[in-house]
């Protein structure tokens, strides 16, 4: 069966790239959303909390992917998989997605993009932080439950991606070929909700 997947993969990414393409034309005009999550891969190395595929915040080891969803709940792109240590902010530069949207965001004048606090510091547009010993102001409690409620699309954006069997039980293959299994995932992922 993994044979016939391996040579699959790349038939699948090719014909559905043109579709994810114009999806992805369509849904950054607009504001996006964004989030990430550990896709699990099971402890298979002994050097595996060396290599930083463990996650000590999720106590897991995988990838750390990049999620970008629409406004209207649909998959927009995936990030280059990142070790599953890493935070989301740096996850969010080097997967490549920050390359993306450079330009794009509100500080840049763009359509921008809503995140957690996890991203503070990257562009997005994240809910204040609450100051160590201090109360927010009903005025910061406001702005953060608007935000909170706009980032809710992109969680439903990761359940929906997390459905697909690879993303959610673990990953069980070579994890130099992980990034074309998640390509196609993310594509076939497209197509379903387009």
């Amino acid at each position: 069966m993994s044979r016939l997947i391996t040579r699959l993969t790349p038939v699948i990414t090719t014909v559905l790239t043109p579709n994810a393409e114009r999806a992805a034309d369509r849904d950054l005009r607009s504001t996006v959303r964004v989030d990430g999550f550990v896709a699990p891969t099971g402890d298979r190395r002994k050097d595996t909390y060396t290599s930083g595929m463990y996650s000590g915040k999720r106590h897991r080891c995988g990838f750390n992917i990049q999620v970008v969803g629409s406004i209207h709940g649909r998959l927009v792109l995936t990030g280059a998989p990142q070790p599953g240590a890493m935070h989301d902010a740096k996850a969010w530069r080097q997967s490549g997605l920050a390359a993306i949207f450079k330009g794009r965001l509100h500080a840049d004048g763009g359509p921008g993009g809503f995140a957690d606090t996890a991203y503070t510091g990257t562009g997005l547009c994240v809910p204040v932080r609450r100051q160590k010993g201090q109360t927010l102001t009903e005025s910061a409690r406001d702005y953060n439950r608007a935000i909170a409620s706009r980032r809710a699309s992109v969680e439903r954006v990761i359940a929906h991606l997390r459905n697909w069997r690879l993303l959610a039980t673990g990953y069980r293959g070579l994890l130099d070929k992980f990034p074309p299994f998640l390509d196609a995932v993310t594509k076939l992922e497209i197509y379903r909700t387009s």
